[in-house]
C-alpha cells in the first residue's frame, strides 16, 4: 500500500510539453503519430520569416515546422515548468532532458519541483523498448538502483498532469499550437497579436518572436490567452505561458540551455542510466 501512495506524486512529473493546445493522444500501444507532414516547400528566408510573424501565424508555424523536420533529430536542456492541475497551481518544476526523435526516446532527471523531487528522481520512456512503459525511479528507490512500470497512457500517469511523457517533444507542442490556431482561422476567430521580438529572461535572454493569442471563445481548461516565444536563431517554439480569463496562470513552459543534435552516449536512453 505504501509503494502504491508513493507512485500518486511521481506520476505528475509525466505533464509535458510547452504548447497551450490538446490533440488527441494514441494508445501506448501504437506508434506516436504526428499531426504535421512535411510539405517540402522551400523554407522562407529570415526576412520573410519574420513578416509572416507578424502577418499569419499559422504559416509561421508551418515553417518554424519544415525547419525542424529538415534539421533536428534531437537535444537536451533544462524544462523549467509550472501548472495548474484540478485548479490549483503547483510549485515550478525545473528538470534536466535528454531527447531524441527516432526512435521517441525521453529522459528526464528532476532538479527541483514541489513535493515531487522528495519520491521521484528520474523517468525514461523509449518507444517500442522497455514493453512500452515509462520507467519511474523514486528517490527511495535510487540507491537501490530500482525502477518501476506504468503504462504512459494509464489514468494514474495522465491523469495528474497535463501532457503526458508521449507528447514530450517541441515539435509536439508546436504541431499542437499549429492545430489550434488553424482551427481557429477556419473558423474566422484566430485573433493573434504580434508583439515583436524581445530577449527572454527566462530562456537565458534568447531573442524570440513573441505572439500572443487570445482566445475567444475560451478553450480546453479555461484558456483565455495563450503567449508563445519562438527562437529567432533556431525557429524553435521555446516557450509558452497559458492564463484563463482571471489572467490566472493555467501552465508556463520554458525549454532553456538548448543543445541541438548531441551525439548521445550508446547508453543514454537505458535501463541503467536512467537509474544513475
Amino acid at each position: 500500500m505504501r509503494h502504491k501512495l508513493l507512485l500518486l506524486p511521481i506520476c505528475m512529473g509525466l505533464c509535458f510539453l510547452l504548447i497551450p493546445d490538446r490533440a488527441p493522444v494514441a494508445s501506448s500501444s501504437q506508434p506516436i503519430l504526428h499531426s504535421w507532414v512535411d510539405d517540402g516547400q522551400s523554407l522562407p528566408d529570415e526576412a520573410t520569416f519574420a513578416e509572416l510573424a507578424r502577418t499569419d501565424p499559422v504559416l509561421f508555424l508551418v515553417a518554424c515546422l519544415r525547419r525542424h523536420n529538415r534539421e533536428i533529430q534531437s537535444y537536451s536542456g533544462l524544462m523549467v515548468k509550472q501548472e495548474r492541475i484540478k485548479n490549483k497551481l503547483k510549485e515550478t518544476e525545473v528538470i534536466d532532458f535528454w531527447f531524441r526523435e527516432k526512435p521517441y526516446s525521453v529522459l528526464m532527471k528532476w532538479q527541483s519541483g514541489s513535493k515531487l523531487l522528495r519520491e521521484a528522481s528520474s523517468t525514461l520512456y523509449v518507444e517500442n523498448e522497455n514493453n512500452g512503459k515509462v520507467l519511474i525511479v523514486p528517490n527511495a528507490f535510487k540507491k537501490l538502483g530500482k525502477y518501476v512500470e506504468r503504462d504512459p497512457e494509464s489514468d494514474e500517469v495522465k491523469g495528474a498532469s497535463r501532457y503526458g511523457i508521449r507528447e514530450f517533444s517541441i515539435r509536439q507542442g508546436t504541431e499542437r499550437t499549429w492545430l489550434a490556431w488553424k482551427a481557429a482561422q477556419e473558423k474566422g476567430i484566430l485573433f493573434v497579436e504580434y508583439e515583436g521580438i524581445k530577449p527572454i529572461a527566462e530562456l537565458d535572454n534568447r531573442p524570440c518572436y513573441v505572439l500572443k493569442r487570445t482566445c475567444k471563445p475560451t478553450e480546453e481548461d479555461g484558456i483565455a490567452t495563450v503567449e508563445i516565444m519562438v527562437d529567432t536563431q533556431t525557429w524553435l517554439q521555446l516557450g509558452s505561458v497559458l492564463r484563463n480569463s482571471e489572467s490566472e496562470l493555467i501552465g508556463r513552459y520554458y525549454f532553456t540551455q538548448l543543445k541541438i543534435n548531441p551525439e548521445f552516449p550508446e547508453d543514454q536512453f537505458t535501463k541503467d542510466t536512467v537509474r544513475k
